[in-house]
C-alpha cells in the first residue's frame, strides 16, 4: 500500500502541473470582468481577505463554487492538495477522486472527501481546511439607497449587504427584510433584534443566488415608559408584549410589571385600554396589532437618587447622597470634613440648581425695551433683576460655622455648595494711575487703596468712585464703603467728554431768549 502510496506521489507531481491554474487560485485576483463590475455596483474590493467576525463554524458554512480548500492525507508521507471548489460543485483531487461539495455544511464536506480519499487509502488520516471564502453576487432591491447587485463574501451577514446598498431609504422596513432564497425558500431579516439583542438568526449570512429585498414599512407599534429604548418599532406578524418590552431593552429600575398597560384599536378610530400582568406566567404571549401602544409604568420615586456637591476649600471636596427635606447645609459641610484654612466664608455660595430654569416674564420683555422708555419702576426692576445671580440661595456661612441654626437651611438635590479660596487682594479698577489688584490691608478703606494705586488719573470722575462688594456684587458709594474687605474692587470711572464750543453756544442762546423775554415783558409794562 505504501509503495502504492508514493507511486501516487510520483504521478501526482507531474498532474499537478496541469491543474496549476486552478491550484494557484491562493494567488490569483479578481478577474478583470469582475473588477470592472466593482465601481459599477459599489462592491468592496475582495482582493484582501475577508475580515472575519471569528472562527468559522463547519456545521453553519455552506460550501460552493469558488471556495478554497486544502486536503492532506496523512500516512508514511504527507499528500497536500489545494483546490478549489469548480463551478460545478465539486472539489477535484488528481488521481483519487471527484467530490461534489456544494450546497454541503462544511462538516459534512470534510466528511464527504475523507470517504473518498479512504475508498483509496487505508490507514492514513484526513483533514480538510476552508482556506478561502468564495466570492459571490447577492442582488439588493427595494427600499434601499443604490439597488443592484454586489459582490460579497459568503460569509457576510445581510446588514453588509445593505450598507453596501447605500443604507436603507426613509420609510424603510428594517425589521421585515426578506431574503430569498435560491433552494426556493425565504428568510426574515429583523436589524432591530440583531442590533438590540444580538440575535444572529435575525441577520442570517448570504449564500448563493440570494435575493435581498426591502420593503417599505406599513404598521407600527409603540412603547413607552420605564424601559430603557421607548418609542416607536415597526410591527411583525407574531409580535407579543413581551417581545416587544425585550427590543425595548427590558424593564427599567423600577418598572411596575403587573400593570403594563396597552391601548388597543377596537375599530380604525376607537381605542380601548387593557392591563396585562407581564410578571404572571404566560401573560406576555398577548399579540400585538398595528397601532397598538404599550404603557409601562414606573413607581414613583423609586430608589430615586439625590446627592449634593461640595467644591472648593472642603477637606474631602466631591459628592455627598442627602435626604431631601432632611439634610441640611452643615450637615453636609461636616461629613465632608469641614473647611479648610484657606477657605473663604464670606465668598461662600448655596447653588440651587433646581428651579433656576423658570423664566422671569417680566425681565425678559425689559430686556427688549429701551432704557429711555422704560418708566423709574420698570428701570428700577431691571437693573435689580440684571444684577441677581440665578440659582444663588442667600447662606451666611460664616453665620453658619458660628452656630447661628437660623443659616442652616435644608438641601435640595442637586445643589452645590462653593467655598472658594480665601482672596488676599483689593482690586483698583478703572481710571486710576496705576489700576490692579493690591495686597489686602485690615481695616482700610478705599481712599488708601486709590493712593496705592498711584492716586487718580487726569480724566477720573473722583465723585462718582463706588465699591463693589465681592461677595454680594452690591454698588456702594465710596465715602460709604468703610473699611473694604479682601474681594472688594474700588472703581473709578472716567470724565464724560464734553463739547466746550457748543456749551457756549447753548449758552448764548440761553441768554438771548432771557434777553428777548425781557425786552418783550418791558415794553408791554412801560405803555
Amino acid at each position: 500500500m505504501h509503495t502504492r502510496l508514493h507511486q501516487s506521489v510520483a504521478i501526482l507531481t507531474t498532474v499537478a502541473a496541469l491543474f496549476a491554474p486552478l491550484s494557484s487560485f491562493a494567488q490569483s485576483s479578481l478577474p478583470e470582468s469582475a473588477a470592472s463590475n466593482r465601481g459599477a455596483f459599489g462592491a468592496a474590493d475582495f482582493t484582501e481577505p475577508p475580515i472575519l467576525r471569528g472562527a468559522i463554524d463547519p456545521a453553519e458554512y455552506f460550501v460552493g463554487p469558488g471556495d478554497g480548500l486544502s486536503v492532506t492525507i496523512w500516512g508514511s508521507s504527507v499528500l497536500r492538495f489545494s483546490e478549489m471548489v469548480t463551478p460545478e460543485g465539486e472539489i477535484v483531487l488528481p488521481g483519487i477522486a471527484t467530490v461534489p461539495v456544494s450546497g454541503m455544511s462544511l462538516t459534512d464536506a470534510k466528511g464527504a472527501i475523507s470517504s473518498a480519499v479512504q475508498r483509496t487509502y487505508r490507514n492514513v488520516r484526513i483533514t480538510t481546511s476552508l482556506v478561502r471564502i468564495r466570492q459571490i453576487r447577492v442582488n439588493v432591491l427595494g427600499e434601499v439607497t443604490n439597488p443592484g447587485t454586489y459582490v460579497a463574501h459568503a460569509m457576510d451577514l445581510t446588514s453588509e449587504l445593505i450598507r453596501k446598498a447605500g443604507g436603507l431609504t426613509e420609510g424603510a422596513s428594517n425589521r421585515n427584510i426578506v431574503i430569498s432564497r435560491k433552494s426556493g425558500g425565504t428568510s426574515r431579516v429583523d436589524l432591530p433584534r440583531y442590533l438590540n439583542l444580538g440575535d444572529l438568526e435575525k441577520n442570517p449570512p448570504i449564500l448563493d443566488g440570494d435575493v435581498i429585498i426591502v420593503p417599505s414599512a406599513k404598521s407600527y407599534v409603540f412603547i413607552y415608559g420605564a424601559i430603557p429604548r421607548p418609542g416607536t418599532y415597526e410591527h411583525v406578524d407574531g409580535e407579543t408584549i413581551e417581545s416587544l418590552i425585550e427590543l425595548a431593552g427590558g424593564f427599567s429600575r423600577g418598572a411596575i410589571e403587573d400593570t403594563v398597560e396597552i391601548r388597543v384599536f377596537l375599530d380604525s378610530i376607537t381605542t380601548e385600554t387593557r392591563f396585562v400582568d407581564i410578571s404572571s406566567t404566560g401573560r406576555g404571549d398577548l399579540a400585538l396589532n398595528d397601532g397598538d401602544q404599550v404603557f409601562v409604568r414606573s413607581k414613583p420615586d423609586w430608589k430615586e437618587v439625590s446627592r449634593v456637591t461640595v467644591d472648593g476649600e472642603a477637606v474631602f471636596a466631591g459628592s455627598y447622597g442627602i435626604n431631601e427635606d432632611r439634610d441640611r447645609v452643615l450637615d453636609v459641610i461636616q461629613r465632608a470634613g469641614g473647611v479648610t484654612e484657606h477657605a473663604s466664608l464670606v465668598d461662600a455660595k448655596l447653588i440651587r440648581t433646581a428651579g433656576v430654569d423658570d423664566i422671569d416674564l417680566e425681565y425678559e420683555r425689559l430686556k427688549n425695551v429701551p432704557v429711555e422708555e422704560m418708566s423709574d419702576s420698570e428701570y428700577d426692576y431691571f437693573r435689580t433683576k440684571s444684577r441677581e445671580r440665578a440659582g444663588i440661595v442667600v447662606v451666611d456661612f460664616t453665620a453658619l460655622l458660628d452656630g447661628d441654626s437660623t443659616e442652616n437651611i435644608l438641601l435640595k438635590a442637586g445643589d452645590r455648595i462653593s467655598i472658594p479660596k480665601r482672596r488676599e487682594t483689593v482690586a483698583v479698577s478703572g481710571q486710576a494711575a496705576n489700576p490692579g489688584r493690591l495686597l489686602y490691608v485690615p481695616g482700610k478703606n478705599y481712599k488708601f487703596y486709590v493712593e496705592r494705586a498711584g492716586g487718580y488719573a487726569h480724566d477720573a470722575r473722583k465723585g462718582k468712585t463706588r465699591v463693589i462688594r465681592g461677595a454680594t456684587g452690591e454698588w456702594v458709594p465710596a465715602g460709604d464703603a468703610g473699611p473694604l474687605v479682601p474681594g472688594d474692587v474700588v472703581y473709578i470711572p472716567e470724565k464724560p467728554e464734553r463739547d466746550w464750543w457748543r456749551t457756549v453756544q447753548d449758552v448764548t442762546r440761553f441768554a438771548a431768549s432771557i434777553a428777548t423775554v425781557y425786552l418783550v415783558i418791558d415794553q408791554a409794562t412801560s405803555k
